[in-house]
């Protein structure tokens, strides 16, 4: 199985901001393979908090290629691989918010999160930080330059495996059940039942998900979620949102807000639809 370490860095707090990208690939307990590229985000919105962190600025990137076109570059390659990242849930949310930002498909993946299985292996560390990872391992590295932190992390996944005595990555994330899965999405097409319902409002945009409107949300945490509209024959449509209080009650917090035509948390890039739903549940 194909392994890559992967790190993104955004230009504002939205996911589908991605403004660099870092990647490392393991290979028989090596790093093999480092590569980075800048991507221009699609409305060159810098927030001064993230260009504080990274150092990038609109200036830098005014030229570079965009999402879908880095994206391409490696895209072959992460189909079917185990991603690594430090603190997962984030690069993959910009992953999957980037993707759907651009109505492309997203191949089949594993992931497995660095962060995660140092705080198993060292739990006596003072944090667990990258850096303070790094300056453990002895790496040396610029901290918020992707590229770098790609490569940071890739290292501490292999002195994980050395540490945890591990045939490797894959086996080890799997024992540790840090391992998971997240299947091939479709890009955006132009038909199925949601798509004709938002069209009934005269919504003008981009194709839809197939059979269902997809919004990712911000928790309150910072956590993404995502909310689908779903439509059935004889039935009133539904928003399904992936936070674990919607496995409680059908209306979670984060789908009232979208009901009530409240945007602040919306992260994915399709605010004119989110903007109609409001309109489509008091229809």
């Amino acid at each position: 199985m194909t392994v890559i370490a992967i790190d993104f860095e955004t230009a504002t707090s939205r996911r589908d901001s991605a403004c660099a990208i870092g990647l490392a690939w393991i290979e028989k307990g090596e790093v093999t393979r480092r590569e980075y590229r800048l991507i221009r985000p699609r409305d060159l919105d810098f927030h001064p908090g993230n260009v504080r962190v990274h150092g990038i600025t609109a200036h830098d990137v005014r030229d570079a290629p965009t999402f879908p076109a880095v994206f391409r570059e490696f895209a072959d390659g992460l189909d079917g691989a185990l991603i690594l990242a430090h603190n997962a849930s984030f690069d993959i949310s910009v992953l999957n918010a980037c993707l759907q930002s651009y109505g492309m498909p997203r191949p089949a993946l594993q992931s497995g999160c660095t962060l995660a299985l140092a705080r198993r292996l060292w739990p006596s560390e003072p944090n667990h930080k990258l850096s303070s990872l790094a300056d453990r391992f002895g790496l040396r590295f610029r901290h918020h330059h992707a590229g770098d932190d790609a490569f940071a992390c890739a290292h501490i996944a292999l002195e994980a495996v050395r540490a945890a005595k591990a045939k490797d990555v894959l086996a080890l994330t799997r024992r540790m059940e840090l391992l998971k899965t997240h299947p091939a999405l479709p890009g955006l097409v132009r038909d199925g039942v949601a798509a004709r319902a938002l069209a009934a409002l005269n919504v003008v945009r981009t194709p839809q998900p197939a059979d269902a409107s997809l919004f990712v949300v911000k928790g309150s945490r910072g956590t993404p979620y995502e909310i689908r509209l779903r439509m059935k024959p004889g039935r009133a449509p539904e928003l399904l949102c992936s936070c674990i209080g919607a496995r409680f009650r059908a209306d979670c917090r984060h789908v009232k807000l979208l009901k009530a035509g409240n945007l602040a948390d919306l992260l994915s890039d399709n605010r004119k639809d989110a903007g109609r739903i409001a309109a489509l549940f008091a229809a």
